[in-house]
């Protein structure tokens, strides 16, 4: 059956004496809009297609539209849309999306969504509906997530976390943070990142954080972060505001950059051990005081001088660390050479920096 232009609206009583304005706007909206109308009539499943019906799926108008759904529904979405005729059928309103395979073999998502017009005796007589074309949004949606995906494959290349924060300041770690630090993701909400850091460091990455916050500049900090393994580690700490168009801040994004070249990254725990007994003098320690504070064994404060290791890499880490808080710091000095670094502002009394 042909289809002329006004009588295509006008089919089983659907839409009665349309006026050539009104026709004229729903041409519109179909050519424009990518839209389809179409009606079952659920007694006789007969179904009607408008012209931009026809136009979108690629049928001539001649055909039969009984076996519409099986015939243009994309194998991939058959299964899925398995019941979608029998639901028609029995009066059932749905709304779906998939995709079609059209007879010139192009594909084509399209969302099918309906409303059930019920009969004289309160039964649904006909399904009325409409199909609109979601290629365009689909292969949007495509290019973003290929975009994210290309983003996210960089920012694990070069960040060993990235975070997120609300604007009033609570920060959210994201991917990579329980990894890095062990933390879980209860331990880690609020401020429990900043247990993760040294101690010494905390003021000092909490005052950034916050001056950033109230000046809306970006946010940099370095510090030391305790790793999974027990091990503490130099990184960089970046971010910046997320603003609306009103300049309104929506968020806060960052990364946790690893700093590779920082010179104690390049010192092993095992290499310290000669300078254990000058970095005791220097701050005046026995080897009991240094047994205290590092929660070590005299006889394996010993064994580090003398051999320069210790059988449980936590013990010479906890040696390591007990130094750093007391303000000594063991640093690269050339190669293969390692030296002591003194934190003047807790010895200012006439020590060299090296």
């Amino acid at each position: 059956m042909k289809h002329d232009p006004v009588s295509a609206f006008d089919n089983d009583n659907i839409l009665e004496d349309i006026p050539l304005s009104s026709y004229q706007m729903l041409k519109l909206v179909e050519e424009r809009g990518g839209i389809g109308f179409w009606s079952l009539t659920i007694a006789t499943c007969g179904l009607w297609g408008s012209p931009g019906f026809y136009r979108m799926t690629g049928l001539p108008s001649s055909a039969d539209l009984r076996g519409l759904f099986h015939r243009l529904i994309h194998p991939d979405d058959e299964d899925a849309q398995s019941d979608l005729w029998d639901l028609l059928r029995s009066g059932y309103a749905v709304d779906r999306e998939f995709r079609i395979i059209r007879p010139d073999q192009t594909v084509r998502w399209v969302a099918l969504k309906t409303e059930v017009v019920l009969g004289p005796d309160a039964r649904p007589a006909r399904v009325d509906g409409i199909v609109l074309d979601t290629t365009a949004a689909h292969e949007a949606r495509q290019i973003v997530e290929w975009m994210q995906g290309r983003q996210a494959g960089v920012l694990r290349a070069i960040a060993a976390a990235t975070w997120s924060a609300h604007p009033a300041g609570e920060i959210e770690m994201a991917a990579g943070w329980g990894h890095l630090t062990g933390q879980s993701a209860a331990e880690m909400a609020g401020a429990g990142w900043l247990d993760a850091l040294h101690p010494d460091d905390r003021q000092a990455a909490t005052a950034a954080w916050q001056a950033a916050r109230t000046t809306g500049a970006p946010y940099r900090a370095e510090y030391r972060i305790r790793g999974a393994d027990g091990q503490y580690r130099r990184f960089s700490g970046r971010g910046a505001p997320q603003a609306d168009p009103d300049g309104a801040v929506r968020e806060w994004f960052g990364l946790v950059l690893a700093m590779v070249d920082d010179p104690r990254d390049a010192v092993t725990d095992a290499a310290i051990g000669p300078l254990i007994r000058g970095a005791r003098a220097v701050i005046g320690w026995s080897i009991q005081d240094l047994a205290a504070a590092s929660g070590v064994s005299g006889s394996s404060v010993r064994r580090m001088e003398e051999f320069g290791e210790s059988p449980r890499p936590r013990i010479r880490q906890a040696v390591r660390q007990a130094f750093e808080g007391a303000g000594i710091r063991f640093v690269a000095a050339g190669a293969d050479q390692v030296a002591i670094e003194i934190d003047l502002g807790r010895f200012p009394r006439g020590y060299n920096n090296r």
